[in-house]
């Protein structure tokens, strides 16, 4: 074989990985693999991808001798100069089946993840290669390949690609229950165990992985009081009190200790858990005592009695809104619950269906980290509330083991030690009693704890209800669900069994639900066997025929039955209701009549109940939830998947690993076979006696299968489970275990259900999922089969035809001119809409069905059986037969979409479950702890499954057909993105003066009016930028020169050379009398004009910016010195139509701020575009492009106080109410405006009073593959005393590209003198506003009054005054603090004044200039008491936000005993918790700066130094 010499060379100019020389290659083609590997060095073969082949003419390589990148070569132990092999590779033989990709501090959507990975189909990858997609950045973590780790491959169609983010959204909670307080087996407090364990060490991974989760911790946990009833509590105690179903009081409680952190050092945090640990129990029981109340006795709750439900809850209230605040920083959300127990809680079924179907549509890693010992039964574990358990006989417990939690227990490392010292580790805590007993009477122990008796079967026996089993055997079937039972019956494995005849799949109308079991204890069960096994089939038997490999083996084997499931109403409720596997089970009698069950008709049926010792026995069906997340796992080599942190027990896992290569052992046959002979016998008769039935019910299913007793048996269960499970992986399943045939719908315990349950089964800690949590995958592999969706499904569909919605804007644009296609965006063609829709379903959460190629029998069933409906589960596109067609299915939850593209055609089918699940509500008091606050506030929630089928898909569809342009706009159904910034002035001395250690914060002064000039003329560059018009520096600043208004730090000689220009000018005899032609003539002057736009495409020649006009004149023209001035001398040359605005609306008004101008030509018709029509007098969809803002001017003649407080009594107007609505100026008006074609122009239709619309280009420079775009809504008012905010809303977009757009803003807005930061959507977070997230409240800061003012403040006036009086003064204190209004304030019609606001509309609501704090001042302007019934009661609905707001303070101050809550006066503090590392500067302070603000806000508002007595003395001398 022929040797090469290896040479390295370094990467640049987009070097490729490997150079050759095309004489040593000649059949070597672009695209091919190739492996290089020195025989002599044991390590991986690399395996390299020619990108692309030397041209012809270059400097190519010696012969014989080949090239390596550096990094690669180091990587693969490849030395320069060795000999090397090459030879090129089949991909398929080096394919990939798992590939992990990690990134970090950037937002990826699931449809970026889709197309980033289709973007590498066929490339090569290896370990750490880097990756670049449309501005997304990821590294290749780790790849498998046949149950491997391996360190290169090639990505193939069938590959798996797993998202993990080093940057996610983790909620740690910790739960406080009693357990917390006690020793672990080695002797360590549990709490030590959970923090000076495990948080210590995944902290110390988190660093080692170089991780900067977003992280918030919370310590929660249940008090029970020792009451009767909710009349023993006083009053202001009670709402926050619950009873649970045993008629117990309770009260929760949650603690944040952090919240939205991002350190890289987290030591602090753990002393503040400590801290916080010491005090936690004394705290939280003793609350209200401390207080003042008389309270019952109180005590903490153990782990399983806990609020370990609700917990999950609450961040999925949080997590659901992922869609708003978006960072584009961070990806993923993880909840961790760490709990002192074994991971068994005690739960509500409605609530556990809620959080089960919100964990795993949302796709949340939901990740139970137990510190107690691993139990010997299955967890996590659910103990269902036996609710009626007074009112009927219930036949043990109902336990429910959710799939749909990530479960690790933690070792600490003193019980690693423990395990290698000791032969025998115990795996469970004895319990206190038997303790207590053993201390008491040692001698007797023996006896009196082990009942070694034989004589006590009977007592083994479980109670079993007769006449319930009687009952619901003879029960008619139901004839309202249709649904077939599957043909072939078995022995039940467990107690009940019972031969019983089965009618084949074709006539077999109607599935039996079953009756709710229990299985006998396996001690129970060795008694029994021997009397059962005279009862088997003869023992000779032949190997099983081909065709029932594939079909039968795998249900037969372990002789469960396998029956579908009925979907009656009673079974909707189940908590694993579309899973469960009804049997029937059957004790009692035989003979009775059938017509015995009329009687009995309204019986509701009970589940089949689940043995945590044997998970295993129990067969769930198939369903998409239980395939969420199964493409996460790697696979081992049969193909199944496994999770890396289970592992088996010494004594077991030789065994079991011999065995899963292994054939089938001949008894395991022998038993497959027995099975099936017994069904078909079984099916020949159903007369059984009642002998029968009574040896026969206690059958063990195992002493079936194998023909001997349990205890000769040697096979173990576990051991059995896996043969059984890799034997029907050899023998004809398709493929892997997950691709099951249709009938085969049965599936194992457990989160993967692709691994057996087994005693011996050790679970660890799954750091990777906590460290670099994996996105939920964006394929799944589970379609339902043809009689599922026949029968549980209804079909409908809808056909898009995008080439005829967009032809008539086609027919316009022939040919467009360059101003005209600005406006006029190119439709989107067919084949992109359809991507497009595949995109957006992966965006909210629908995963790719993807069937292995392997199943090929598959592909030709059809999956619907109604003639209309006929299709195939490939996700391959279909082969091209006439048309171009291309087909894909995709999944969430029960909901099914299939899209289809056949020519220009895009027809789109939804399958929806025919019996919905409700949607169910469930309110939520608690109590919680905000970091800052000193006390534990009200609060309220509610959780409630999402009805996925009621998504707006039609509206969507037809939103990206139309490419947001017509009729369909962005509506709060769609759940479109937003991300929201405000702009504020940057570079205040106050704040470098406290950031430098001055001791005071209400240090900020009021602008001059210089400050605020230059604020303006800032602010309107910034808007030149974000609007992309290109004009030099230099053409700015030659024209305008006033008073510092080019920039912060203009210098005296600039000034001065104004000056003297001013004076030349003025000197000109331009005077407010001069003409209008003069006054357009001196506009348009090569040297001493307007500074003009240069031209660019959109905009007409000689177009101007309305606030340069106006200073323009102000300088230039005698006898106009104020802003009013200028404006009505620019109206009167509107008026003459010797100016018009840029969209040629000739009534459009001239305002002052950014709006576009233009001086039409002297000669001939004005060149306006006539946009979209003819009919149309300009240019409709100018404001749809440009972003036009007034800026409120506030001249330096005007009242002091004007600027910033109410008016009081007869005060001049406020500054903005000589200013009329934009809509009006820019002759906007509701009625045909907007409307043109019959078309709606979405941004004008969507704009008030205070916001405006604007689209925006999100790929200017064509970055992405696709068309993307955004919308911005902004304020339609800018003054220099508020904040601007725009905020991004969008549904087509990468994250990469909007992420690099919005930091390019940022970084433009500094050279204006301003700061863009982040802020949420609801900075208050009060518990009444929608979408609250239930751990953010607001601090109650109060103001002490009564140190003021004996009877309050302004006690002398009428309550009214007296109201709007004391607001302004609490605004004048938080002035002091440099606070700006986050919105400009409007005057209000009489109908807004008791609307219920949104939370970016509340009135009085400030933004620090740094942009880390919000206050609001709570608004007190009532006209009549809305009393307010409950917390959450929809009387919220009627009442306006200033009620809301008194209702909020009440509550939380309602902490001591006072005849009636009374509202205080303060205010509510917030922080900005989206403001991290990234967007802070000098000119935002730190977290330092932060708390001392916080803290000198609360020293002044309490009237410590008497410094609040001193502001008021000022204030009122004022």
């Amino acid at each position: 074989m022929k040797t090469f010499k290896l040479v390295q060379h370094q990467r640049k100019d987009n070097a490729a990985d490997i150079q050759i020389s095309l004489k040593d290659f000649p059949n070597v083609r672009a695209g091919d693999v190739l492996e290089v590997y020195n025989p002599e060095v044991e390590f991986s073969r690399l395996l390299v991808q020619i990108t692309k082949l030397p041209e012809e003419g270059l400097q190519q390589l010696k012969a014989e001798t080949v090239s390596i990148e550096t990094t690669i070569a180091t990587a693969f132990q490849l030395r320069a100069y060795q000999d090397v092999y090459v030879n090129k590779i089949d991909p398929k033989h080096v394919a990939l089946d798992l590939v992990e990709l990690l990134y970090k501090e950037q937002y990826y959507s699931r449809s970026d993840m889709w197309r980033m990975r289709k973007s590498l189909v066929g490339k090569c990858v290896y370990l750490n290669k880097k990756i670049e997609y449309a501005e997304m950045r990821a590294t290749v973590n780790e790849m498998w390949s046949k149950g491997d780790m391996v360190a290169c491959g090639v990505i193939s169609e069938d590959t798996r690609i797993v998202f993990r983010s080093s940057t996610a959204v983790v909620q740690i909670f910790i739960q406080m229950s009693t357990e917390m307080w006690d020793f672990d087996i080695n002797g360590d407090l549990y709490f030590e165990k959970a923090v000076n364990g495990f948080l210590t060490d995944l902290f110390a991974k988190w660093k080692d992985q170089n991780c900067c989760h977003d992280v918030t911790i919370v310590l929660f946990s249940r008090t029970f009081y020792g009451a009767r009833s909710l009349d023993d509590f006083p009053t202001e105690v009670q709402e926050c009190l619950q009873v649970d179903y045993q008629g117990r009081i309770y009260e929760d409680f949650y603690r944040v200790v952090i919240q939205n952190e991002r350190y890289e050092e987290w030591t602090n945090t753990l002393k503040l858990l400590r801290k916080y640990f010491n005090r936690y129990q004394m705290r939280v029981l003793h609350y209200h005592k401390q207080r003042g109340f008389r309270m019952p006795p109180a005590w903490n709750s153990k782990a399983a009695q806990g609020n370990f439900l609700e917990t999950l809850n609450m961040s999925l209230n949080l997590f659901e809104n992922y869609y708003l605040d978006r960072n584009f920083d961070r990806t993923g959300k993880v909840s961790v619950v760490i709990t002192p127990g074994p991971g068994v809680f005690e739960v509500d079924r409605e609530l556990t269906n809620i959080t089960k179907q919100r964990t795993i549509d949302c796709g949340v890693g939901s990740d139970l980290v137990c510190m107690g010992e691993q139990p010997l039964h299955a967890a996590p574990l659910f103990k269902f509330h036996s609710k009626n358990a007074k009112n009927c006989l219930e036949v043990g417990d109902d336990y429910n083991i959710p799939h749909w939690m990530n479960h690790s227990f933690y070792t600490s490392k003193n019980q690693i030690q423990t395990h290698f010292n000791s032969s025998f580790v115990p795996r469970i805590k004895p319990p206190p009693e038997v303790l207590e007993f053993l201390a008491k009477e040692p001698e007797n122990n023996e006896i009196a704890l082990v009942n070694t008796s034989n004589d006590a079967d009977d007592d083994k026996f479980p109670f079993v209800d007769y006449d319930e089993y009687d009952a619901q055997v003879f029960k008619l079937p139901s004839r309202t669900a249709p649904r077939a039972v599957s043909g072939r019956s078995s022995s039940f494995y467990g107690t009940h069994a019972r031969r019983r005849n089965c009618k084949s799949t074709t006539d077999a109308g109607q599935g039996m639900p079953g009756s709710r079991i229990r299985h006998i204890s396996d001690d129970f069960m060795e008694h029994c066997a021997d009397k059962v096994v005279k009862k088997s089939s003869s023992s000779a038997v032949g190997i099983p025929s081909r065709s029932l490999m594939g079909e039968d083996l795998s249900q037969s084997a372990g002789c469960y039955p396998i029956f579908e499931k009925t979907l009656s109403r009673e079974s909707v409720n189940s908590s694993e209701s579309e899973e469960f596997l009804y049997t029937r089970p059957v004790v009692g009698s035989a003979g009775s009549p059938v017509g015995f069950s009329h009687r009995l008709q309204n019986f509701r049926p009970q589940r089949a109940l689940i043995n945590p010792f044997a998970p295993s026995r129990m067969r769930f069906k198939m369903t998409s939830n239980r395939r969420r997340w199964v493409h996460a796992f790697p696979t081992d080599p049969q193909g199944a998947a496994v999770q890396t942190h289970h592992y088996l027990g010494s004594g077991h896992s030789d065994d079991t690993d011999d065995l899963s290569v292994q054939q089938p052992t001949r008894e395991v046959i022998q038993g497959a076979q027995m099975a099936v002979e017994s069904r078909k016998r079984r099916s020949v008769s159903r007369q059984e006696s009642l002998d029968d039935i009574g040896e026969d019910h206690s059958l063990d299913g195992l002493a079936e299968l194998s023909n001997v007793s349990p205890s000769h048996s040697t096979l173990t269960m576990s051991t059995l489970h896996h043969v059984l499970s890799s034997a029907s992986a050899e023998f004809g399943r398709c493929g892997s275990r997950g691709q099951m045939t249709s009938q085969d719908g049965f599936w194992l315990w457990g989160p993967t259900g692709e691994q057996p349950w087994s005693p011996d089964m050790t679970t660890g800690v799954d750091w990777k999922s906590l460290t670099i949590p994996a996105s939920l995958p964006t394929t799944t592999d589970f379609f339902p089969d043809q009689r599922s969706l026949h029968y549980d499904y209804v079909v409908s569909d809808y056909n898009l035809l995008p080439d005829d919605v967009n032809a008539e804007i086609a027919r316009e644009r022939n040919p467009p001119s360059e101003d005209e296609a600005f406006y006029r965006r190119k439709p989107l063609s067919t084949v992109h809409v359809f991507r497009e829709l595949v995109y957006q379903r992966l965006a909210q959460g629908f995963q790719l069905i993807k069937i292995s190629r392997s199943s090929s029998p598959r592909e030709n069933t059809t999956l619907g059986s109604s003639p209309q409906y006929h299709h195939a589960t490939v996700l391959t596109r279909a082969r091209p037969r006439v048309e171009q067609s291309e087909e894909y299915y995709l999944s969430i939850g029960r909901i099914f979409h299939k899209l289809n593209l056949t020519g220009p055609t895009i027809t789109v089918t939804r399958y929806r479950p025919r019996h919905n699940q409700p949607q169910l509500h469930f309110k939520y008091q608690y109590r919680f702890q905000a970091p800052d606050s000193y006390c534990y506030d009200v609060s309220w929630t509610e959780f409630s499954n999402e009805k996925l089928e009621n998504y707006v898909w039609n509206h969507l569809d037809h939103y990206i057909c139309t490419r947001g342009e017509g009729d369909f706009g962005l509506v709060e159904s769609l759940k479109y993105w937003r991300s929201r910034f405000f702009l504020l002035p940057s570079n205040n001395s106050a704040t470098k003066k406290i950031i430098e250690g001055h001791h005071r914060c209400d240090i900020y002064e009021k602008r001059s009016g210089q400050e605020v000039k230059t604020l303006i003329s800032g602010f309107v560059r910034y808007l030149e930028t974000i609007n992309k018009l290109k004009r030099t520096h230099q053409a700015r600043r030659s024209k305008l020169q006033p008073d510092g208004s080019a920039s912060s730090g203009e210098t005296s000689p600039g000034k001065q050379e104004a000056d003297s220009q001013k004076g030349s000018t003025k000197e000109d005899g331009l005077s407010r009398a001069t003409s209008a032609a003069k006054l357009i003539e001196a506009f348009t002057d090569a040297q001493t004009g307007l500074a003009f736009l240069p031209k660019q495409p959109g905009l007409a020649i000689n177009t101007f910016i309305s606030a340069e006009a106006v200073l323009w004149c102000q300088m230039n023209v005698a006898g106009i010195e104020t802003t009013k001035d200028a404006v009505d001398k620019l109206q009167e040359l509107v008026d003459d139509k010797l100016i018009l605005h840029a969209s040629g609306n000739p009534k459009h008004k001239f305002i002052f701020g950014f709006y576009l101008y233009f001086i039409p030509p002297a000669k001939g018709k004005p060149d306006i575009l006539n946009l979209p029509n003819t009919s149309c007098p300009y240019n409709m969809c100018f404001q749809n492009e440009f972003c036009e803002v007034t800026v409120l001017h506030v001249d330096q003649e005007a009242p002091k106080r004007d600027t910033f407080y109410l008016p009081s009594g007869n005060s001049p107007e406020r500054e903005f109410q000589a200013h009329v609505d934009w809509r009006v100026e820019s002759d906007l008006n509701k009625q045909g405006w907007g409307q043109q074609l019959g078309k709606l122009n979405i941004c004008a239709q969507k704009a008030t009073r205070n916001h405006k619309y604007v689209n925006v280009d999100v790929d200017t420079s064509s970055r992405s593959e696709r068309t993307e775009w955004a919308t911005a809504r902004y304020h339609a008012y800018y003054s220099p005393h508020c904040a601007f905010e725009l905020q991004i809303q969008w549904m087509v977009a990468t994250g990469g590209l909007l992420g690099d757009l919005v930091y390019s803003w940022a970084r433009k807005a500094t050279s204006c003198g301003f700061h863009l930061l982040p802020v949420p959507v609801d900075p208050f977070a009060l518990p009444y506003t929608q979408n609250s997230d239930p751990l953010r409240g607001p601090i109650f800061v109060p103001l002490n009054v009564n140190s003021l003012q004996e009877n309050g403040l302004f006690s002398e006036h009428d309550e009214q005054t007296q109201q709007t009086k004391t607001i302004q003064f609490q605004l004048a204190i938080i002035q002091r603090f440099g606070f700006l209004r986050a919105v400009v304030e409007m005057p209000e019609s009489k109908t807004d004044l008791h609307r219920v606001r949104t939370p970016d509309e509340y009135r009085y609501q400030f933004v620090h200039c740094t942009g880390g704090m919000f206050i609001l001042v709570p608004d007190i302007k009532t006209s009549s008491p809305i009393t307010i019934e409950a917390p959450y009661s929809s009387s919220f609905g009627k009442t306006s936000s200033s009620d809301l707001h008194k209702d909020y303070i009440a509550r939380q101050t309602s902490s001591t005993l006072t005849d009636e809550p009374q509202s205080e006066i303060g205010f509510l503090w917030s922080w900005n918790f989206m403001l991290s590392k990234r967007w802070r500067s000098g000119n935002t302070g730190d977290e330092h700066f932060q708390d001392k603000m916080l803290a000198d806000f609360r020293v002044f508002c309490s009237n410590a130094d008497n410094r609040l007595t001193q502001f008021w003395t000022n204030y009122v001398e004022e």
